[in-house]
């Protein structure tokens, strides 16, 4: 399955290397107060815990702690006339690789290759929405996985919150939840995986945790940031 997993992912990437991709350089227009900092140059740096359990179907990894290090690198991608900010992710474990922040109407979406399910497309806030506040999303830019349907049912779990993370004080966070789901065979959509974002206005993600099959597969929190 390891392996598998592993040519899937590098299939995908190579995939995503040959979208079209344009420097902008001069920050995107965003507005001045931000969950997605856009400017190139900025960074952010991560502790990365990955899990893996015997009794998990998907335990691609023993327990690892990695280092991921997110820079936006001044350029964009265009995925179907969505004009994505590309993010280079280096690692100290892995192969680097390339992540997308897309901000429209209020909505921040991060679009990223996933060791489980290829390229995900998660919106992760509606930065006007009040807790309690759901809507859906399709996570998958082609709508389908593996051939069958799927949808996330995003929620707003707690707005305005203070979290400290490696020792600082990070006030103004959301905590967003995601429910990923598939309908395989017309059986009814249920859940394969749900993720856990925290996010902090000026800053971006603080913390992201990530199920999938009902495990705790991975977490990862900030560990400084530098805003251009």
């Amino acid at each position: 399955m390891r392996k598998n997993f592993f040519v899937i992912l590098a299939l995908l990437t190579i995939g995503y290397f040959s979208c079209n991709k344009n420097p902008y350089r001069a920050a995107p227009p965003l507005t001045a107060y931000s969950y997605f900092p856009q400017t190139y140059g900025s960074t952010w740096r991560y502790r990365d815990s990955v899990f893996g359990e015997a009794s998990n179907p998907l335990a691609i990894f023993g327990v690892k702690n990695d280092t991921l290090t997110y820079t936006m690198n001044g350029a964009t991608t265009d995925f179907n006339s969505k004009i994505c900010y590309d993010v280079d992710v280096s690692s100290r474990l892995f192969p680097r690789h390339i992540a997308d922040y897309f901000v429209s109407k209020h909505i921040y979406e991060l679009i990223e290759p996933s060791l489980a399910f290829g390229l995900i497309d998660l919106q992760i806030l509606n930065d006007t929405a009040h807790a309690g506040y759901t809507w859906n999303s399709t996570p998958s830019l082609t709508t389908l996985l593996h051939n069958s349907p799927v949808r996330a049912i995003n929620t707003i779990v707690e707005t305005d919150m203070t979290k400290i993370e490696a020792g600082r004080i990070y006030t103004s966070v959301t905590h967003t939840a995601i429910n990923f789901q598939i309908n395989v065979n017309n059986q009814g959509f249920y859940n394969i995986a749900h993720f856990d974002f925290y996010l902090a206005g000026d800053v971006g993600i603080i913390e992201k945790d990530a199920y999938y099959y009902g495990y705790l597969n991975e977490t990862q929190t900030i560990v400084d940031f530098h805003i251009k």
